[in-house]
Formats: C-alpha cells, sequence, structure tokens
C-alpha cells in the first residue's frame, strides 16, 4: 500500500513541475493578456534649425515621462462658481418611511433632574429662569396632574445625571434625578 502512494505522489509531483516550466515559457497565453508597452513613451519628430535653414534630417527622440511630469502638463480645469442642483428619484414607499422617521418623536430610557413641582403659574416662571440661567440645556414642563413639573436634561445614563446634579442643587435646592423617557442627542 505504502509504495502505491508513493507512486501516485510521484506522478503527481512530476505533473505539476511540467506544468509550472509551460506556464513560465515565452509563448504562454496569458502573456497576452498584460500590456508589455509602456504607455508613457512618447515618440517626437524633431526639426533642427540652424538660423534660417532647416537641417534635412529629422531625427526621432524618445522621451520617457513619469506621471508627475504628465500631470503637469495637463491642462486644468476650470473652476466653477456658484451652486448645483441634485435630483433624488427613490420609490415613493421610502419617501413615505423617511417622512415618518423625520416627524416622530424617538425617545430613549435615561434620566433627568427635576427641579421644581407645582401648579402651572410658578413652574412656567422656573422655567424661564431656569432658560436663562442654563444656557445650552433643555428644560422641559411636564404635566402630571394636578401639578406641574419642571425638568432638565436629556441624560443618557444615571452618571451624567450625577456629575450634572450639584451644580443645580446650588440653583435649586430640591433638586432630584428622575429616570423618564428622554429626547435622542442631536448629531
Amino acid at each position: 500500500m505504502l509504495p502505491r502512494i508513493n507512486q501516485i505522489a510521484i506522478i503527481c509531483f512530476c505533473c505539476l513541475y511540467a506544468s509550472t516550466i509551460s506556464a513560465q515559457s515565452d509563448n504562454s497565453w496569458w502573456k497576452s493578456i498584460f500590456r508589455t508597452d509602456c504607455d508613457t513613451t512618447q515618440i517626437q519628430s524633431v526639426n533642427i534649425h540652424n538660423g534660417d535653414s532647416i537641417l534635412k534630417d529629422t531625427y526621432d527622440f524618445e522621451i520617457d515621462r513619469d506621471s508627475s511630469v504628465l500631470l503637469k502638463t495637463l491642462p486644468a480645469l476650470p473652476v466653477k462658481d456658484g451652486y448645483g442642483s441634485v435630483v433624488i428619484h427613490m420609490d415613493s414607499a421610502l419617501t413615505e418611511l423617511d417622512e415618518k422617521s423625520l416627524s416622530e418623536t424617538h425617545t430613549l430610557k435615561g434620566y433627568r433632574i427635576q427641579i421644581h413641582f407645582g401648579d402651572l403659574e410658578t413652574a412656567r416662571a422656573v422655567r424661564a429662569k431656569c432658560r436663562n440661567r442654563l444656557v445650552g440645556r433643555r428644560v422641559y414642563l411636564e404635566s402630571i396632574a394636578p401639578n406641574y413639573s419642571v425638568v432638565v436634561g436629556d441624560f443618557r445614563n444615571r452618571w451624567e445625571a450625577e456629575s450634572a446634579l450639584p451644580r443645580l442643587k446650588k440653583l435649586y435646592p430640591s433638586a432630584l434625578i428622575i429616570p423618564t423617557d428622554i429626547e435622542l442627542p442631536k448629531l
């Protein structure tokens, strides 16, 4: 059994070795699919002038150009000022989905800091004063029948809310963290 396996291995090795030799010969089929000529070679005919007379000999020069020289010789594209327009063609079902996703408010489980809880008039006054003090933070007026709550921020986790709480406690001593649905942050 073992001599038979050795014979098969030798036959396979010879066949594979012969195929690699033929693949490297000059008349291989695969060499014709690749370009052999350099496309950056340019032949120019030059007439040599000697004063008023032109010499009878015309000389051919081969000039090898690399891509950096070719880029310098190409004309620059004109710069266009102004505005363009884009037309997007899509199925109406995609348009409806896009409009629906933009019109809906998406919520996320998170935390806000409640700074006031009481009647509507007081809650509105606290919200207005808080908007002036905390520029850049979102301030919400939420109804919890029959009272109203003023809450600040959209914190995605408890740690963010805990880090903002001491600053708000200085301004509003009754501030506390409440879990609620928050709006997605702007991208």
